[in-house]
């Protein structure tokens, strides 16, 4: 199977071969994507923002160290009130790539964008703070009235309390939208628009080309306000399967590795280490929550004794020991960072016995089979599904693994057919990163969850800079959380990943992140990187 990718992935290749020929000295950088990514867009996934990194931008970005945001459309910005208001001054002189002036309507566009229960999106929850966010749901309004353009280059965010951290936390993961573009596309169109193909951003590189599930192109953008890039180019290669990319690294046909999807597979690394012109971080943290999601709204997961069941059911230490050989570490509630857990909670130790009598008590029907649905295809999370397979069907729960791609997936999400699943959420940087899984209303993630005491304690958890004090929230939404199960938590995820050394800067800012940065825009300083001489 390995030497048919090798030759499949040297074949893809030619695919760039007459684009790539006229490079000038700055040369092309490759970076391995999973498939899904692109064409529904930014609004509506999060692998998908990594273009958001190179093409659109946001207001600021979160830093490669991860402890502390980089201007970036937003030139400075200031709270007059401790954190309830925020005034942004915006950078000027920035134009979209089709020579459009940027301005403050762009923003007050691309925030409410986000907010339009009509678009639907999952990230909308990180502006739920904002002043008008819930009127604006329910429909009692058309739109936040938190957000104000003050001026061309001023933009005003007012939130409903106090929140000194939420630049830092929260709008890190709003991008920028250009509304001369978007603001003619009905909300209800946005998802899968043809602006998603064919995207006009401000950001260090320029869209020149989209083969669909193929390649996608952009170019430097010689008027970067941060300075011209010194790459001439880089080429996202799309790949539907972890094994093509592994092959592609060691070929050198990509020279990054995607970490949406798996990372490098444990049973890859000792090969990968061995070659030089490789950088391998083999125990990268991902701050990444890995669970079994119920669709809540399907009466035969309401019960909370059923879902009890299936983590009693499942022995984590053995899958982590064995298939994992060691990777991860075992969790039971939503938040990886251990200040924000609290230390009393509920282990569901291995207990096959227990799993059958709360299954028997919840009435469950183990003769209709469970449709169960992933999208990790390296062999050790294959092998990770199998062993979950065989020990639910030991307390009679028969799941029906399936691997579909991540469009295939959302799909399920959309059309409401969606029972079961093996999924993970990266949130590493904070646990308030963890909302759009678990709040009220927070579709598709929450998958029918609501506790009006976890959206409580998530809203008073941003509401002071203290950790001790957050902590406070967080450990007893980590509780409830525990108790509750919207979710099955089976552990926290390292994910290795791979670098080409032939690119300066790129494994230098990976390997100083804390851990893999999930569903935000990062400033890894991608215009200076260079190919080596």
């Amino acid at each position: 199977m390995r030497r048919l990718l090798m030759r499949v992935v040297p074949a893809l290749a030619l695919v760039f071969a007459a684009g790539l020929a006229k490079a000038a000295d700055g040369g092309t950088f490759r970076s391995a994507m999973r498939t899904g990514c692109i064409e529904m867009g930014t609004l509506h996934t999060t692998c998908g923002h990594r273009l958001d990194e190179t093409v659109l931008q946001g207001l600021v970005h979160i830093k490669w160290t991860g402890d502390g945001v980089q201007p970036m459309l937003a030139e400075s910005w200031k709270t007059p009130d401790g954190g309830k208001t925020y005034v942004f001054s915006l950078r000027h002189g920035v134009k979209w790539h089709d020579g459009t002036p940027f301005t403050a309507k762009d923003v007050v566009f691309s925030l409410n964008l986000y907010a339009n229960p009509k678009v639907n999106s999952p990230w909308s929850q990180k502006l739920s703070a904002v002043a008008g966010y819930k009127a604006f749901q329910d429909g009692s309004a058309s739109s936040l009235a938190g957000v104000k353009a003050l001026d061309d280059m001023t933009v005003q965010v007012e939130l409903d309390s106090a929140k000194p951290l939420w630049v830092q936390l929260q709008l890190i993961a709003i991008s920028i939208f250009p509304e001369h573009l978007l603001g003619k596309v009905a909300p209800g169109d946005i998802k899968g628009n043809a602006f998603w193909v064919n995207r006009v951003g401000t950001g260090p590189f320029i869209w020149k080309k989209y083969e669909s599930d193929q390649y996608v192109e952009v170019d430097r953008n010689p008027d970067y306000f941060l300075g011209a890039p010194k790459l001439d180019r880089i080429i996202y290669q799309i790949y539907k399967d972890v094994p093509p990319i592994i092959a592609a690294l060691e070929t050198q046909e990509v020279d990054a590795m995607s970490f949406e999807g798996g990372g490098v597979p444990i049973s890859e690394l000792a090969r990968l280490q061995k070659l030089d012109y490789l950088t391998v971080l083999p125990k990268f943290s991902a701050g990444l929550p890995t669970y079994l999601q119920f669709n809540l709204e399907n009466k035969r997961f309401a019960d909370v004794r059923v879902r009890q069941a299936m983590l009693y059911a499942i022995d984590r230490k053995a899958i982590i020991e064995t298939v994992k050989q060691g990777a991860g570490e075992l969790s039971n509630t939503l938040f990886p960072q251990d200040w924000a857990r609290a230390k009393d909670l509920e282990p569901y130790d291995y207990n096959p016995d227990k799993a059958k009598q709360l299954l028997s008590e919840a009435g469950w029907d183990g003769s209709q089979p469970v449709d169960f649905i992933y999208y990790y295809s390296d062999q050790m999370n294959v092998d990770t599904v199998t062993a979950i397979q065989s020990y639910l069907a030991a307390v009679g729960v028969d799941i029906q693994p399936r691997l579909l791609d991540p469009a295939a997936i959302n799909q399920t999400y959309a059309d409401g057919s969606f029972q079961m699943g093996f999924f993970a959420n990266g949130m590493g940087l904070d646990p308030s990163l963890g909302s759009p899984v678990v709040v009220c209303g927070a579709k598709p993630l929450s998958m029918g969850y609501c506790n009006p005491k976890v959206d409580e304690l998530f809203n008073k958890g941003l509401e002071s800079a203290d950790r001790a004090v957050r902590a406070e929230s967080y450990q007893e939404a980590s509780r409830i959380l525990n108790k509750e199960l919207p979710k099955a938590w089976l552990w926290n995820e390292v994910r290795p990943l791979a670098f080409n050394n032939r690119i300066v800067g790129l494994a230098h800012h990976f390997k100083e992140q804390p851990l893999v940065i999930f569903n935000h825009p990062v400033y890894n300083e991608v215009e200076k990187w260079e190919v080596a001489k």
